[in-house]
């Protein structure tokens, strides 16, 4: 799939609203089997300016980099996600458009519902006790990634509202939806020696090695093992 070069004024301001939002840390086989289960997609960054070859992002590049991040989990170090932080996932190359900038580089532009795609950070009150996601801190904890999707869009030519249904991406986020249901569960997370289970989502590979997580030590927080 190759998404057209166009232009803002010429394709309108696409705007989306009610976003269903699935938080995992997945193990990097775990990431690469979804991979698998989702099969006919692609990946767009929507952070940057690329050259037309850099466009889409291939998986195993996506793949290369998310497992750097757990690797260094793994080491008891805090991965650095400079790279790829936030991405379109669409198995329609008529949900995105390139503008075009100066240096022959590229924007990729939503025109229509996909799934976003971000670095999952989550924050741990000790005031009301409550952790919540997307949470960009110091105390901040890495917790693998964010998908979302619309549940109801804005049709940037028309100004019509449209239902997600009508979009070729809502199966993808189903499929999305239905494997963390099956390959995930909800973390059950011990805070002063008492379980509360979270909403965030941990792959049920990354049990054995999930208690070593730097953010985790750090805030004396740990994951019960089921």
């Amino acid at each position: 799939m190759m998404s057209r070069i166009s232009t803002l004024a010429e394709e309108g301001n696409y705007q989306a609203a009610k976003w269903l939002k699935i938080q995992a840390l997945l193990e990097v086989e775990e990431l690469q089997a979804l991979f698998t289960a989702l099969s006919n997609f692609e990946i767009y960054p929507l952070s940057g300016a690329f050259s037309l070859n850099d466009l889409p992002a291939s998986r195993e590049h996506f793949l290369a980099i998310y497992s750097s991040w757990i690797e260094s989990l793994k080491k008891g170090e805090v991965p650095t996600c400079s790279s790829l932080r936030t991405t379109a996932w669409t198995s329609s190359s008529d949900s995105l458009w390139l503008q075009e900038i100066p240096g022959q580089r590229y924007l990729v532009k939503p025109c229509a519902p996909l799934i976003q795609v971000q670095v999952h950070e989550m924050g741990y009150s000790t005031v009301d006790g409550v952790f919540r996601s997307m949470i960009l801190s110091q105390e901040s904890i890495f917790w693998g990634l964010q998908f979302s999707f619309p549940q109801v869009y804005q049709e940037a030519k028309t100004m019509e509202l449209k239902e997600v249904e009508e979009s070729p991406n809502a199966d993808l986020f189903q499929t999305i939806r239905k494997w963390c249901r099956d390959n995930t569960l909800p973390t059950p997370m011990l805070v002063d020696g008492k379980r509360i289970n979270i909403p965030m989502r941990l792959g049920k590979k990354c049990f054995s090695w999930i208690n070593g997580h730097p953010q985790l030590v750090r805030r004396g927080l740990g994951v019960l093992q089921l």
